[in-house]
């Protein structure tokens, strides 16, 4: 285990602990869906940091049948400013998550990635957008989030239509590796130090399931983490949307995944 993920775990910091060792309740909720908002953000909304410069940022909220979830994005320096990778989930958690970024590096949202048109990665962008932050996203994103009654960025990066695209914002990589959890599930590359945001696409290695399968492409999950495996297999650390980071083996774990419920379907 390498020192990065070694000394983030000892930290322990994060509110990630309620996703537990075990499997949600099945039927799995479609997490795009929005709910109403929790009276306590401010417990429901941390920061922690994992390297110098970056970032990690939960919130959690309560589904039907399946407790509290936390979900995870970044914060990566990016000169004065910082690159939000995913919102918080939801307007007034992002407002919440905003003033914790600042309190703690004295900087704001000047960009942000949204790596899917799912509810728990882009809610708070109309707040963001607002803000004059330059937001990134695939360019089918806000077609997709919009008859979800979900929020519909303003912006988008054409180029990262085709599979295998990728482009650097000042620090970051973001890529598409093609369909997986959505058809436009973006990844994001933080160079230094090697550290990989997959986003809703890759597993925690406690997840027993690839989860919420609502608008996954089964057929192309497994090509686009083989991909994601030759472009970012020497990565440090890659952290899931939901769980734990841990190293390159999350990768694989999801590659497993993706195989043993491709041949569920067909049994």
């Amino acid at each position: 285990m390498s020192r990065l993920i070694h000394s983030f775990l000892m930290a322990g910091a994060l509110s990630l602990a309620a996703c537990g060792s075990k499997e949600a309740p099945k039927p799995e909720p479609k997490i795009e869906t929005p709910k109403e908002e929790p009276e306590d953000l401010g417990s429901l909304v941390s920061v922690k940091k994992l390297t110098d410069g970056v970032w990690i940022h939960t919130s959690s909220k309560a589904l039907p049948g399946a407790g509290v979830l936390p979900s995870n994005g970044l914060a990566v320096a990016d000169g004065d400013g910082l690159i939000l990778v995913d919102t918080a989930w939801g307007e007034l958690a992002t407002q919440e998550l905003a003033k914790k970024l600042k309190k703690e590096t004295g900087k704001d949202i000047t960009k942000v990635v949204i790596t899917h048109f799912h509810y728990d990665r882009l809610a708070g962008v109309d707040w963001l957008e607002d803000q004059g932050a330059t937001v990134y996203t695939h360019p089918d994103t806000p077609g997709l989030s919009l008859p979800l009654g979900t929020p519909v960025p303003n912006t988008t990066v054409p180029e990262l239509s085709e599979i295998g695209a990728r482009t650097n914002i000042g620090p970051i990589e973001i890529s598409f590796p093609g369909p997986a959890h959505t058809s436009d599930n973006l990844m994001v590359w933080v160079k230094e130090p090697k550290l990989l945001f997959g986003g809703c696409a890759v597993r925690a290695d406690h997840h027993k399931s690839l989860g919420n399968l609502a608008h996954a492409d089964l057929s192309n999950w497994g090509k686009s983490i083989a991909w994601a495996k030759t472009t970012y297999g020497d990565a440090r650390m890659v952290v899931p949307s939901h769980g734990n980071p841990a190293g390159a083996e999350l990768l694989v774990h999801t590659m497993a995944l993706v195989e043993k419920t491709v041949k569920e379907t067909k049994d």
